[in-house]
């Protein structure tokens, strides 16, 4: 009887042991991007001296490709990835002061290479998944228009078509970080994942040193912002 408890506890160390033991596989991830940007409240104001500006901003449809590593434990697994993904927003910014004022529509898409590290928990396919992100600017380009908002003082509309610079003397950041979320199913060797991510870097800086603002007109590039981003994903992995 001694001899068959110890059998039996072996058996289940083992077992146990077996099971502790992660697996790992290689996976080419692809994916699309609903992608925009949250302004703050000061981004909207009217003064008494009949200054006023608006911002209206809405989603853009973005991609996303590269790599992921998961690293398995049963159930549990840890899912690291190497991203390149766009994001962006389009804007609508309007300023006026007395009798004159401008207009500016553009198409914003930004270039990040992008590290989520997301735990994932799978039961019969289902998985709920969350993690933090860190990513790095890589450039990007910003098109759109310029034009007279005013009836008494107008002028020929200005079209730009400018690349994204992270330099110390633009508003842009290099860095951003955040949270992703979302749910998920997995056959075999197949993932799609439905997401959300939630950027907690402003990605705006507010003051540049020599850069000032001309007054009456406000200066939208220094509002904060940050990354909303709607992801949906599939997920093809391999074993290593």
């Amino acid at each position: 009887m001694l001899r068959f408890t110890l059998l039996f506890l072996a058996t289940l160390l083992s077992a146990a042991t077996v099971a502790a033991q992660p697996t790992y596989k290689l996976g080419i991830r692809g994916g699309l991007n609903r992608a925009t940007t949250t302004l703050d409240a000061a981004s909207t104001s009217t003064s008494l001296l009949g200054f006023s500006y608006s911002v209206d901003n809405s989603a853009i449809y973005s991609w996303q490709t590269g790599a992921v590593l998961e690293i398995g434990f049963g159930r549990f697994a840890l899912q690291p990835a190497l991203l390149f993904s766009q994001k962006g927003e389009y804007l609508n910014t309007t300023s006026s002061f007395s009798q004159s004022g401008t207009s500016t529509y553009s198409t914003n898409r930004y270039n990040w290479l992008e590290l989520p590290v997301n735990f994932v928990y799978t039961v019969r396919g289902v998985q709920l998944f969350a993690g933090p992100y860190a990513a790095l600017g890589l450039g990007g380009r910003q098109r759109g228009t310029s034009y007279s908002a005013s009836p008494s003082a107008k002028f020929a509309p200005f079209h730009f078509n400018e690349k994204i610079r992270y330099d110390s003397d633009v508003h842009n950041p290099r860095l951003d970080a955040g949270v992703n979320f979302g749910i998920g199913y997995r056959r075999g060797p197949v993932q799609v994942q439905f997401g959300y991510q939630i950027g907690l870097v402003t990605l705006q800086r507010a003051h540049i040193e020599g850069v000032v603002a001309d007054f009456p007109y406000h200066d939208f590039n220094a509002d904060a912002a940050y990354n909303r981003v709607v992801q949906l994903t599939g997920t093809y992995f391999l074993k290593l």
